[in-house]
């Protein structure tokens, strides 16, 4: 290999001579491609992260929803995911049982979900599956990304209960998706030809990827990508042909050298070795036999057994061809100079012109070079440094647009232009970030109204619980009366038995009706407790319905903490025209920090709830069966009286019989009337605690409301 390597002389030495001019610069690219590859990794972790946090969270849930109201929970949970085209649950058998695509309940997938599902079921482990192609996701259509295909990643999340697994909830998200993530169009860096791609380092899931196999979609699929050729209409080269795609990027190419058909150097590399970076003259061949310079990395996407590769290159052309605005200005000024030099020699030379003559010819020549210096040389500079300018300002003052980009004209191959795609990096970072924000905001807000509601909710039954427990109180004090009159009428009976039989029959009778009286009392009051009883497990539901939404709202304002900290990092990162973005990202830190303050004196008050609706339970529970002995002891008194009424022989020793059972009832009276007053209390403490629920979830919307209101100041491309 010459000078120019791989290069012939014409291809190659306008490029050794650009790399040559700028070779200064190379730390500065060596840290530019470390940066966009270490941030599109961060980008595609968190993402999936955030993916298995929503699953993780929704299959917990699902654990408490009754199974006719599952395909209603996962619309309602599909609808608050906007990467997902699909939230399916497949049972032990491999069948899908409900799904929000209808057409796909009761079918089993293909062999690559089948075989996936078991591994899920046999190592009660979370998998991320694929990419890999899929009919059905092509049918479903897509959501955010205007590119859509087959190829498909597919998140199976065990349900667990008990330590055992009894379903999986699937979420489908199409692969073009992870295209959008890490190309990021307004970020590019070097607009006319960066591409940053995924391509399989090592598979253990499926053995038939071979490594360096394509995973994502290539930036040249995009026909949206204006300056050469399209891999969908075919790039032509001189060495190697029309190079063409059938339907997608993805699985069709891998990424080799075309005159070794091996691998090429840079993908290589990064398998080998886990990275790679090379940004020297004369890079290495891309299928186009162009020049190619960047950085390459391995990593591992949560939850997928597969090691991936990322490549973030640039045409080794464009990364070089900046011309320093010293240069540029250099060149104006040695162009005036030398004029003025030939100027000066002219008019020496002759002698016919005066003085005084040559005085107004050098200022007019040093007016016009001027003039024309601004122009040509100053003016255009100040103009995109002045626009620059004003777009951060916008952002920087706190009602900032950020759909706002720096227009590529504006972009020139020097220092102002390098400055300016920065800019527009960062515009388009802070744009995510805040949409990332906005929707953990707004998720917030949600899930803050829902515990709203089930406060109000178990509020309205811990009403209607003292509202029992006080008609309980009352027919137990009239019943402890009844109790009473009859053991009065007892031992009338007892006195009159001695001389007046007839008497006694009389008031035995009246005895009866009196029991009577109790027993049919009593049975309103096993009513009552069992009602009571009821309404304590329907509260306790609700209590748990609330912890969960409570640890929701933590989880959210977790991320929300960490999606600030992003966005302070990215704007420390930006020097000068990242100190508005501090301000505004230290506002959402001290909002999440409020919401985890709320939530957490929320968790602390469900405790005492969940203690005192336990206490309330249980005593209801001792009461009932109380009242229970009670009733038997009625009945008991009952057929005592029907044999007194048969037999007037054994009077005297019945009637002793009767007083001793009827005693026993009121003592067992007293103690179901201490146990409902001791309920009453628990339960009025227990109402108390919900309206301190109630308050701190009322104190959490407003934290929320304060936190959209904040993010809601920024205009944003997408939410």
């Amino acid at each position: 290999m010459g000078v120019f390597g791989w290069l012939d002389v014409r291809e190659g030495l306008p490029l050794w001579w650009s790399y040559r001019l700028n070779r200064h610069t190379k730390g500065s690219v060596e840290e530019v491609f470390e940066g966009i590859a270490r941030t599109r990794v961060m980008l595609l972790t968190e993402w999936a992260n955030e993916q298995w946090d929503f699953l993780e969270k929704a299959a917990q849930e699902l654990l408490f929803t009754s199974d006719e109201h599952v395909s209603g929970y996962l619309m309602k949970k599909w609808e608050k995911n906007r990467y997902l085209t699909e939230l399916f649950l497949i049972n032990p058998d491999g069948q899908i049982t409900h799904s929000t695509y209808a057409k796909q309940i009761g079918h089993y997938g293909n062999d690559k979900v089948q075989r996936a599902a078991v591994h899920v079921f046999d190592r009660k482990e979370k998998l991320l599956v694929g990419p890999y192609t899929d009919d059905i996701t092509e049918e479903i259509g897509p959501r955010t990304s205007s590119f859509h295909d087959e190829v498909t990643l597919l998140f199976l999340q065990p349900v667990m209960d008990g330590g055992r697994v009894v379903s999986l909830l699937a979420g489908r998200i199409p692969n073009d998706v992870l295209g959008d993530l890490i190309q990021r169009e307004a970020g590019h860096i070097y607009p006319d030809s960066g591409d940053n791609y995924l391509f399989m380092a090592k598979s253990n899931m499926d053995a038939a990827i071979a490594p360096g196999t394509a995973l994502s979609r290539s930036r040249f699929e995009d026909r949206t990508f204006t300056f050469g050729e399209n891999l969908k209409d075919g790039v032509h080269t001189k060495q190697w042909g029309t190079v063409k795609i059938q339907k997608h990027t993805e699985f069709e190419i891998r990424f080799t050298d075309p005159a070794t058909k091996e691998l090429h150097p840079g993908v290589a590399n990064t398998i080998q070795n886990g990275s790679n970076l090379f940004v020297e003259f004369p890079g290495y061949s891309d299928y186009r036999h162009i020049p190619v310079i960047g950085k390459g990395v391995t990593f591992q996407m949560p939850g997928s057994p597969d090691i991936w590769g990322m490549m973030c290159e640039g045409d080794l052309e464009e990364v070089y061809r900046t011309r320093s605005i010293s240069w540029r200005l250099l060149k104006h000024f040695m162009f005036f100079l030398l004029v003025g030099i030939i100027l000066q020699h002219t008019i020496a030379a002759a002698s016919f012109i005066p003085g005084w003559t040559t005085v107004i010819i050098d200022l007019a020549y040093g007016a016009l070079a001027s003039v024309i210096f601004y122009k040509q040389g100053l003016k255009p500079i100040v103009e995109r440094l002045q626009k620059m300018t004003d777009i951060t300002r916008e952002i920087a003052e706190g009602g900032g647009d950020l759909t706002n980009r720096l227009d590529s004209q504006l972009l020139f191959p020097d220092e102002t232009g390098a400055l300016g795609r920065w800019v527009n990096n960062l515009i388009d970072s802070q744009d995510e970030l805040m949409s990332k924000v906005k929707a953990a905001a707004l998720d917030v807000e949600e899930t803050n109204q829902s515990l709203r509601e089930k406060t109000m909710l178990a509020e309205r039954d811990s009403v209607a619980v003292i509202e029992q427990m006080s008609e309980m109180l009352e027919a137990i004090q009239l019943q402890l009366k009844d109790v009473q009159q009859a053991m009065r009428q007892v031992d009338e009976v007892g006195h009159t038995l001695t001389g007046l039989e007839q008497l006694s029959q009389e008031q035995v009778e009246h005895a009866q009706s009196e029991v009577a009286g109790i027993d049919s009392k009593m049975t309103v009051i096993v009513n009552k407790v069992n009602e009571a009883l009821m309404l304590t497990d329907d509260f306790k539901e609700l209590s748990n319905n609330i912890s969960t939404i409570v640890e929701t709202i933590n989880a959210i304002a977790y991320q929300t903490n960490l999606l600030a900290l992003n966005a302070a990092i990215e704007a420390a990162r930006a020097g000068e025209y990242g100190k508005g973005f501090g301000v505004v990202a230290l506002e959402i830190r001290k909002l999440a920090d409020q919401t985890t303050l709320a939530t957490k004196e929320i968790s602390d008050t469900l405790d005492q709830i969940e203690s005192s609706s336990t206490f309330v339970r249980t005593a209801i529970q001792e009461s009932s069966g109380e009242v229970e002995s009670g009733v038997e002891v009625v009945h008991s008194v009952q057929n005592v009286l029907v044999s007194m009424a048969k037999s007037s022989d054994s009077h005297p020793d019945i009637t002793d019989q009767m007083k001793s059972i009827i005693g026993n009832i009121a003592v067992i009276n007293e103690q179901n009337a201490r146990t409902v007053e001791n309920v009453d209390q628990s339960t009025d403490k227990m109402a108390g605690l919900i309206k301190e629920v109630r308050f701190d979830s009322e104190q959490s919307s407003f934290v929320a409301a304060a936190l959209r209101r904040t993010v809601d100041k920024f205009k944003l491309s997408k939410v």
